[in-house]
């Protein structure tokens, strides 16, 4: 694959994230994923909010990795399929 070709990839998923991020759908999601957190650390000593941040920043970056791969791998293979079908 192209660089060119990857760099449009990603600038898709990124168009595609924005988008989502910004739904009421994914707001609602959110809001009720920070009352929960917020909920929890009001319980936590300064350590262990610290220690709990750490652990989501975490998470989060690792779900991004995994999308963004997965986003990449699933256009590589529709390409490839396509291809194969075409010809």
């Amino acid at each position: 694959m192209t660089m060119e070709l990857e760099e449009c990839i990603k600038d898709g998923f990124d168009d595609s994230l924005r988008d989502y991020i910004q739904s009421e759908e994914f707001i609602q999601r959110q809001e009720k994923v920070d009352d929960m957190i917020t909920a929890l650390r009001i319980n936590l000593n300064a350590d262990q909010q610290l220690q709990l941040s750490k652990i989501i920043d975490a998470i989060t970056s690792e779900d991004g990795r995994m999308a963004l791969t997965a986003y990449v791998h699933g256009v590589v293979e529709g390409i490839a399929l396509r291809n194969k079908v075409i010809k």
